[in-house]
């Protein structure tokens, strides 16, 4: 009796569950039909009314209708416009369908019309092909044209599309009118395709218009191929560094002059220019920081060294001493004369003072020096003289881009510019890089690639922009640069300046403070070394002279250079060389702050120039 009973409440149960569940289904179907099925159902008789009120549209106005192999569309606005259809809204709500919903007719190749609807209402939209064909180009996305060739587009392979299948190439629109070839850049050639929707499709290809260095500066340069005159837009980026082009050899290379001084080196010797100090550092440091060089440098470029000058009036256009081949060189008075013809008023002259590879008189090496009423003066070979080089690129060198100014220069085929994401370790020594809100530049990468960095002007206060000046203190009694020592120099840049810079990515590294012998090559100084966060420039590493271009003048900076009489070393950015003298000549002086940045840095953005520096995430 009792099984029976209990069998009865579990059936009970059961019905109960299942009436629940069957109730649980029939109120979810109720309301997916209300809101789902039945506003999908008052969206699809929507469609039809967009439809019915299109063809009253071509009722009324028969003249609009497509010719064969056309297409033509009618909006919800336009049949607003014309009272053609009722309000539509979005089912379920008051909101207004979009107006620019449309119906597009086609005449077939049999005089038929073939409608198409599009009406979008927030979530519900017409299932209809919305994409444009597919175009397939001829050749390469992006094309390269030597400048004042004719372009010839390679047209269009194919085009297919989804739902009208395989089309013929010819009902592409090809516009290749933004292409120049008289004149250097980057173009679009457009191709456009429509489905017969109206679908549309736009593909580019990028022709970039290139010329030839040598026959660039031959157009714009006369007979001497030399450039002529002070204001000469023909600045370029080579290997990251910024030169001006001096002029067109025979041979159609080409030779180009650093925009501005690199470096201060002691000549040291008066013999032979290829036993000199200038001559090593030339061709033994500063060549192998170049990019590209045995591709695009010519290694056994002809120079005229120890050229003698006797008169001021009558510079020798021969070459009076010898001829040497070399990688990287100098400039010359001839190459100063024939830039403008009385050297004051050349590009060249840059306003500082730079070693030339003349000699006057069979005395003394020769620089550069616009204080000079002639141009240039004679200077000891025993002193600082600022580096300048001169390499010769060879015939396969392109300008790529630019307009040949200081903020836009000639950019060449020697390299591309860093990509996002590309670590410092692996770019350019010479370009520049914003850090801690500073602009400095990158000079050399060592063994674990960790990335030296020199500023590329004075520090100074953020706040104040007025530059730090710092010197040894009275009670210092060796003025080498010590940053564990207080009063010494390096004590002030490590423990005060470095509280303007961001030092979670600064290497404490080690550093060769070399001593200045003049009687030895500056490769072969006695240096110290010693660990530091921050540190002073060698004179004789790169960019350690001042910079004018883009600039403003500033003071005097420290030099990491160590005097045996005890005297500070500095660069006077007057005429950008190096002195060793007494402290007490100058006073304080200001700082070029040199360090190592973690290599595995990354860049955000920019192209590595002054004007565009990248900028480190």
């Amino acid at each position: 009796m009792k099984k029976e009973k209990a069998g009865t409440v579990v059936r009970i149960q059961k019905i109960i569950v299942m009436s629940s569940i069957g109730l649980f289904l029939i109120i979810i179907g109720a309301l997916s039909w209300e809101f789902f099925f039945s506003r999908y159902y008052q969206f699809q008789k929507q469609e039809s009314m967009f439809l019915d009120g299109v063809k009253s549209y071509y009722d009324t106005y028969p003249r609009y209708l497509p010719k064969k192999g056309e297409t033509r569309e009618v909006t919800l606005q336009d049949l607003y416009d014309v009272s053609k259809i009722d309000t539509l809204y979005v089912p379920g709500s008051k909101k207004l369908c979009d107006t620019e919903s449309w119906v597009r007719v086609y005449q077939n190749e049999n005089g038929d019309y073939e409608y198409f609807v599009n009406l979008e209402c927030n979530h519900f939209k017409s299932k209809i092909d919305r994409e444009g064909p597919k175009i397939e180009l001829n050749g390469d996305q992006a094309m390269v044209v030597d400048y004042g060739i004719e372009y010839k587009d390679p047209g269009v392979k194919s085009v297919k599309d989804d739902t009208d299948g395989k089309m013929d190439v010819k009902e592409v629109t090809v516009d290749t009118s933004k292409v120049n070839t008289n004149s250097i850049g980057t173009y679009k050639v457009t191709y456009t395709a429509y489905d017969k929707l109206h679908n549309e499709t736009k593909v580019t290809r990028k022709v970039q218009v290139v010329d030839k260095l040598y026959s660039f500066v031959i157009r714009n340069t006369d007979e001497t191929n030399y450039y002529n005159g002070d204001e000469v837009k023909n600045f370029v980026q080579f290997s990251g560094m910024l030169w001006r082009i001096v002029n067109v050899n025979p041979d159609h290379s080409v030779r180009l002059v650093l925009a501005n001084s690199s470096s201060n080196v002691i000549f040291g010797v008066e013999e032979k220019f290829t036993d000199s100090n200038v001559y090593h550092w030339l061709n033994d440091y500063f060549y192998p920081h170049l990019k590209n060089s045995e591709k695009y440098i010519v290694k056994n470029a002809s120079w005229c060294s120890n050229h003698t000058i006797y008169s001021l009036e009558d510079i020798p256009t021969e070459c009076n001493g010898e001829t040497l081949e070399s990688p990287v060189g100098l400039l010359s008075i001839r190459d100063l004369v024939l830039s403008d013809g009385n050297i004051r008023g050349s590009y060249l002259n840059t306003g500082q003072v730079y070693w030339l590879m003349d000699r006057v008189n069979r005395e003394m090496i020769n620089i550069a020096d616009s204080m000079e009423t002639k141009g240039f003066t004679a200077w000891s070979a025993r002193a600082y003289g600022a580096v300048r080089p001169v390499i010769t690129l060879n015939t396969d060198v392109y300008i790529m881009s630019g307009s040949g100014e200081f903020t836009d220069p000639y950019k060449l085929n020697d390299y591309e510019y860093a990509k996002e994401n590309e670590q410092i370790k692996d770019r350019l020594d010479g370009e520049y890089f914003s850090y801690s809100g500073y602009l400095f530049r990158k000079i050399d990468t060592d063994k674990d690639g960790n990335v030296k960095m020199i500023m590329s002007s004075n520090m100074k206060n953020p706040e104040t922009r007025e530059e730090f000046s710092i010197e040894y203190a009275d009670s210092i009694t060796e003025r080498k640069f010590d940053p564990n020592t207080p009063g010494n120099v390096g004590h002030t840049l490590n423990e005060e300046l470095l509280l303007h810079l961001s030092d979670q990515s600064i290497i404490n590294h080690e550093y060769e403070i070399p001593e200045i012998d003049i009687e030895q090559p500056f490769n072969q100084w006695k240096k110290t070394k010693v660990k530091s966060m921050l540190s002073l420039p060698a004179s004789y590493d790169l960019f350690s002279t001042y910079y004018a271009l883009g600039g403003t003048k500033e003071s005097n900076f420290l030099l990491l250079d160590y005097s045996p009489n005890n005297d500070i070393t500095f660069v006077n950015t007057g005429n950008g060389l190096a002195f060793t003298m007494d402290q007490n000549v100058f006073g304080e002086n200001t700082v070029k702050v040199v360090l190592y940045l973690k290599g595995n840095l990354k860049i955000a953005s920019g192209r590595g120039t002054y004007s565009s520096p990248y900028y480190i995430k």
